[in-house]
C-alpha cells in the first residue's frame, strides 16, 4: 500500500495533557482536505490532503501522535488499535 501524499500545516501546539477530550474535523479549503485534531475544543494539529481518499489515514496518524505524545482519551487510543482484529486467527 502506498502512503498517500500528506501536507502537514500545523504542529502539535499541546503535549502530555493527560486525559483530554478529541474531536477530528474535515474541511475542504481550495484543493486539498484540511484535517483538524481538536483537544478539548481547540485545534492541536493539522493536517492537509491532495485526495478524499486519504483522510482517513490523516486522522488515523493524528490521533496515533497524540496517544503517544500524553493525550489520552478513547478515541485516540483506538487509532493505535491494529486493523481488523477480531479477524485475526491465533494459533
Amino acid at each position: 500500500m502506498m502512503r498517500p501524499k500528506i501536507i502537514t500545516i500545523v504542529r502539535m501546539v499541546r503535549c502530555i495533557v493527560g486525559e483530554c477530550q478529541h474531536e477530528i474535523t474535515v474541511r475542504r479549503i481550495g484543493k486539498r482536505w484540511h484535517c483538524r485534531c481538536l483537544v478539548d475544543g481547540v485545534v492541536n494539529q493539522e493536517v492537509a490532503v491532495f485526495n478524499r481518499s486519504d483522510i482517513g489515514f490523516a486522522c488515523r496518524e493524528m490521533l496515533r501522535w497524540e496517544d503517544k505524545c500524553g493525550n489520552f482519551s478513547e478515541f485516540a487510543s483506538a487509532a493505535r488499535e491494529r486493523h481488523n482484529k477480531r479477524f485475526l486467527k491465533v494459533g
